[in-house]
């Protein structure tokens, strides 16, 4: 296991000098760079970045923005990766930072439970959290791993490019949201890595190839009977936990097993505390926050992470329950857990709604015109009947706008 790029690089060059590492279209028979390829192609690009202190990597997923990112963390430069649908950040921010982490790379975080925070990981970290994945769901050489995520999202770094690029595997980049739809059949993939959103895109639109043999789900909560689909067409599923603090990987599911039992990764220690909140140590951990240390400091305590994550262990197994920020608390005490009573919410208006405390009153947020008031009140009235007096609804906001959510389709509960 290498704790930098520079080894890393050298050793998957040596190893699979000739095979295929990356393709940026469906035929890689003709159209892909080997191993010692790409390896060429980042020396030669080192030099371009000399002039520079942080570098800014913003562009859609390709082999150039591969190059371009181990070339400027190889050559020792700070290395924002940015999403393309956030807004742009000049390096000149960073620069002018009183912090500076040479070799680093910096994440946002997916900004569910307050505004996104550039978090620091070095490259052993992000090294070892590819590690702790093989250790746990092996990539084979002959494996095609297709990218559909974000590179600049953690879990689509990690799972779908330094993970198969660490065992000779063919990196596969997709065509973006615009190939959705086809780009499994056209691409042919053995593994997949999704968020259960695109999961559940994939299986509606019937995209999923017959090659797959493996799908990892993370980055959020999976509905069961998304997974139960996945099983049925006979591809293993995997559910995998991490947060961007943790360069990924924490903890996955095993072959055969309750998806949402999740073994840890190695050298991962967890224990839960009194409010039920996931406490965890691991290798891979952050360097912190971006010149944010008052925020570090109120996050890792002696080494150990608070996640934000409810969670409870039995046999030996890890189960997420939820988030500490879904949980509202009322002022008579009582406790609602936003992502059950918005299921039952959801099932019975069809729309896509979110429940919030303003001003301490229980309110329900809902994505609909003012002319359905009227239909989303009797339906609302209905589910308020048989709930107990300290959890029924006691406001309702219609907005025309979509509810605000992450990239991975997660809830922004804070914006609402």
């Amino acid at each position: 296991m290498e704790h930098d790029f520079t080894s890393f690089l050298d050793r998957i060059c040596r190893e699979y000098a000739y095979r295929p590492a990356i393709c940026e279209t469906p035929d890689d028979t003709a159209n892909f760079i080997t191993y010692a390829g790409l390896r060429q192609r980042i020396k030669n690009r080192i030099e371009d970045f000399k002039d520079q202190k942080t570098v800014v990597i913003r562009a859609v997923p390709s082999a150039a923005w591969v190059i371009d990112m181990f070339a400027a963390a190889e050559g020792g430069h700070q290395t924002l990766l940015e999403d393309i649908t956030a807004p742009e950040i000049p390096a000149s921010v960073f620069d002018s930072a009183e912090e500076y982490h040479p070799g680093c790379l910096l994440f946002f975080t997916s900004g569910t439970t307050g505004s996104s925070k550039a978090v620091v990981l070095s490259q052993a970290a992000l090294l070892r959290s590819a590690w702790n994945g093989q250790q746990m769901l092996p990539c084979h050489q002959e494996d095609r791993l297709l990218s559909m995520l974000p590179l600049s999202h953690v879990f689509g770094f990690i799972c779908t490019l330094i993970w198969p690029l660490s065992q000779g595997a063919l990196v596969q980049i997709g065509r973006g949201m615009r190939g959705f739809a086809t780009d499994p059949r056209a691409y042919r993939p053995t593994v997949l890595a999704a968020v259960p959103s695109l999961l559940g895109f994939l299986l509606k639109t019937n995209a999923l190839n017959p090659e797959l043999r493996v799908i990892l789900i993370g980055a959020g909560p999976c509905r069961h009977e998304l997974l139960e689909s996945v099983k049925a067409m006979d591809i293993s599923v995997f559910f995998g936990y991490g947060l961007t603090e943790t360069a990924s990987g924490l903890a996955i599911s095993q072959p055969g097993l309750d998806p949402y039992a999740m073994a840890l990764c190695p050298d991962t220690k967890v224990r839960i505390a009194k409010d039920g909140e996931l406490l965890v140590r691991t290798p891979c951990m952050m360097d912190g926050y971006f010149n944010d240390p008052e925020e570090t400091a109120s996050r890792i305590e002696n080494g150990e992470l608070h996640t934000g994550d409810l969670a409870e262990i039995k046999n030996g197994a890890l189960y997420l329950k939820g988030r500490k920020s879904d949980v509202l608390v009322l002022e008579s005490g009582v406790k609602i857990f936003c992502p059950e009573a918005e299921e039952k919410l959801n099932a019975m208006l069809g729309r896509d709604l979110a429940l919030t405390l303003r001003h301490n009153v229980l309110t329900l947020v809902v994505n609909a015109p003012q002319r359905d008031y009227d239909a989303i009140t009797s339906k609302l009235n209905e589910y308020n009947r048989d709930q107990p007096i300290g959890k029924k609804i006691q406001v309702l906001k219609l907005c025309d706008k979509p509810l605000p959510r992450t990239a991975t389709g997660k809830l922004q509960r804070w914006k609402i």
